[in-house]
């Protein structure tokens, strides 16, 4: 990965609407923020594009670059695999199959991804039985969905980079068999279409075009739920139209809510946890040895799920409550053969080629030496400031400053609360 690639990031701050507020220097859990002089902010750090500067940022001027974004241009033609979240955004009583309807309506092609959760839940069942038989396995595992748990585990925890799950993400899948069947159908030029996913997230972008773990993302872009809600709420099937699309009778389309990845799969010492702080204190957690007879953490960086994503429309709770109704309407179980599936795993239809080398370059390494005499030139500023975590300095923090000042990127005049 190169140095470019490695300081790229989706999320973007306006410094036309920017006032300098440090709410999402406040915000920023990897501490990649900076406001100094109290004027505008600036990501200068290692971004995991989780979006709680964009959901903090009462002047809009955070946003998130998606494929529809005036930076980025689609193909000609653009197939569409929507996120489950999607069917939690349009109320209780907006069926999955008129959801559909209007996205055909809306889209060139479109593709229902859920059969493609079930596949992704029967493979992963699979790998736990065997991780269980298998002598020294990694305890807990962790789930590849989220991106951003994926960032800040290789950021903040990357003794723990080895605990995450190898199976091919849905999304991935089911971009994959796509292109595949484009190609042996011949039914598009490869130069003429891409696949593209509608998501609630704000870091679907950076796994796309510089994954953690593949040499290329099967996806060729993200569009934000936000920017197509409008457009599909107007293409819905009015009260007397019957939609002719057959119902996502599965439990996937639970998937949006913190549960939904395991919700479905057999018994097992499984847990999901929800929200950046939950996600990082449960992250400290593994690294120091706990949990060792939990089998597999579903991590979702947004709190409640991905209905909590900061490029939804509909409110998380009221998505929670629409996806659980819908659920318990209809969705009762796994729509694949086990068998099939089983099947599939043991060609390794579920993995790819990996990545070669270190996972992801989030950190400049540099010498031992240099690193321990950094190390005592940071202390040695910490052990002089005050430890109130004010942020006028244009820092998070007061370590966050200390940094800076012995990186040579702040003043310690800087610190107000020296002056007096």
């Amino acid at each position: 990965m190169s140095q470019e690639a490695s300081s790229l990031h989706y999320v973007q701050i306006d410094e036309k609407r920017c006032v300098g507020c440090v709410l999402c220097m406040k915000a920023c859990p990897t501490k990649a923020i900076r406001v100094r002089d109290l004027k505008v902010a600036q990501i200068v750090g290692t971004c995991v594009d989780c979006g709680e500067c964009i959901r903090v940022c009462p002047h809009g001027a955070v946003r998130a670059i998606t494929t529809r974004s005036d930076y980025l241009a689609p193909a000609p033609h653009m197939i569409i695999s929507a996120s489950p979240v999607l069917y939690s955004q349009f109320g209780q009583d907006v069926m999955p199959e008129e959801i559909q309807a209007a996205m055909h309506r809306t889209f060139e092609y479109v593709f229902d991804q859920t059969y493609f959760l079930d596949l992704y839940n029967v493979a992963l069942e699979i790998y736990i039985k065997e991780n269980r038989c298998r002598e020294g396995a990694v305890k807990p595992l962790i789930s590849p969905v989220c991106p951003v748990v994926n960032r800040l585990i290789a950021y903040r925890f990357p003794a723990l980079l080895k605990n995450i799950s190898p199976i091919l993400t849905p999304r991935e899948i089911a971009a994959r068999e796509l292109k595949r069947r484009i190609e042996k159908d011949d039914l598009l030029s490869s130069s003429d279409y891409g696949v593209y996913h509608i998501t609630p997230c704000s870091a679907k972008m950076i796994s796309i075009k510089n994954p953690m773990f593949l040499k290329t993302s099967y996806l060729d872009g993200a569009i934000g739920i936000n920017d197509v809600f409008d457009s599909i709420k107007r293409n819905l099937p009015g009260p007397e139209e019957e939609s002719m699309i057959s119902p996502s009778n599965s439990l996937a389309i639970g998937w949006g809510i913190s549960g939904g990845e395991i919700a479905s799969m057999d018994e097992g010492n499984y847990l999901a946890v929800s929200g950046l702080p939950e996600t990082i204190r449960y992250l400290e957690k593994i690294e120091m040895g706990l949990f060792s007879d939990i089998e597999y953490f579903e991590f979702r960086a947004c709190l409640e799920g991905c209905i909590g994503g900061p490029l939804t429309v509909a409110d998380r709770y009221e998505a929670k409550r629409t996806v659980t109704k819908i659920s318990r309407m209809f969705f009762h179980d796994k729509r694949i053969r086990y068998a099939q599936a089983e099947r599939a795993y043991k060609k390794g239809w579920f993995f790819s080629e990996r990545r070669q080398g270190p996972v992801v370059h989030l950190v400049e390494k540099s010498g031992i030496i240099h690193a321990i005499e950094r190390q005592e030139k940071i202390e040695k500023i910490l052990s002089s400031l005050p430890g109130k975590a004010c942020g006028f300095c244009g820092s998070p923090d007061c370590r966050s400053f200390a940094e800076d000042v012995a990186d040579g990127n702040a003043r310690l005049e800087s610190c107000i609360m020296r002056r007096s």
